[in-house]
């Protein structure tokens, strides 16, 4: 939504077509531009159709928002090797395929720019998380490899740790737009709607779409802290500051807590001392 109101031409991607479509008649509903196109990104051959519909449609492909995941909050003893597989397939090399379906393109183009969807479980383990984690973890790796071998195609490659605006939370994943809808109102009034995400966002969002290889490539930022940034130190700052950096993990140890609150498979939550 705040691309397209900053006038992009956006195509929409997920398997859920109710939540596309959706989407879909908000963006229209103001005259923007966009293009929802159901796929799931585990198959390869849906990747590569929906490349070509893409190019055959626009020609070109400037940005790449790589935003899918799962999660099946299981421990390892629930985790089953398909479960494991398909979080694979969705989190991680979903973001590998789409950055191969669309590179040729981005080549060249000589520019272009990858954003990768992070998570706090991008930076410790959570219980429950067996195999979401590993894929984030992962996802971090890809980014900053890809950001050193598509630099020399002026190619910006960056992730993004989601966040919701002060006071705020996001609104789970699993949680279908109709399910949210019918929540009690003080538990939706929690949840960050569409109109704050982009109100508060659309700047950091903005950012790092029209990033390039000979700007900011190979960050990690959190949409928050970005958003922060850019609003009391402008574009120019952002830039400087970043421009011709990497960024490398750096393990901090960290107490063990004495109790973990996590998230059951049903939407319950559960809790495991230590």
């Amino acid at each position: 939504m705040a691309y397209a109101r900053e006038g992009a031409k956006v195509i929409a991607v997920a398997r859920s077509v109710n939540e596309l479509k959706s989407l879909e008649s908000a963006v229209r509903s103001r005259g923007e531009e966009i293009m929802a196109i159901p796929v799931d990104l585990s198959k390869e051959n849906e990747i590569q159709n929906l490349r070509d519909k893409v190019l055959s449609s626009y020609g070109r492909f400037d940005v790449l928002v790589n935003n899918a995941a799962v999660s099946y909050w299981k421990t390892i003893e629930d985790m089953t090797l398909q479960d494991w597989d398909f979080t694979m397939a969705v989190n991680i090399r979903s973001y590998f395929l789409a950055t191969k379906a669309f590179l040729l393109t981005m080549k060249e183009q000589q520019s272009g720019s990858i954003i990768n969807i992070s998570s706090k479980s991008a930076e410790q383990g959570f219980v429950a998380e067996i195999a979401y984690c590993p894929s984030k973890f992962a996802m971090e790796g890809l980014t900053q490899c890809l950001a050193l071998e598509l630099n020399q195609y002026n190619i910006a490659v960056n992730s993004l740790n989601v966040g919701a605006p002060p006071g705020k939370v996001l609104k789970p994943t699993n949680l279908t737009l109709d399910e949210a809808e019918k929540l009690p109102r003080e538990i939706k009034q929690k949840y960050a709607d569409d109109e704050s995400m982009v109100e508060a966002f659309t700047d950091a969002w903005t950012f790092l779409a029209v990033q390039d290889g000979s700007g900011v490539t190979g960050q990690r930022f959190s949409t928050r802290e970005l958003a922060a940034f850019l609003e009391q130190n402008g574009w120019e700052k952002a830039v400087a500051k970043w421009r011709g950096k990497l960024t490398m993990a750096v393990y901090t140890p960290y107490d063990l807590p004495k109790v973990v609150r996590y998230q059951t498979p049903d939407g319950g939550w559960k809790e495991l001392k230590f």
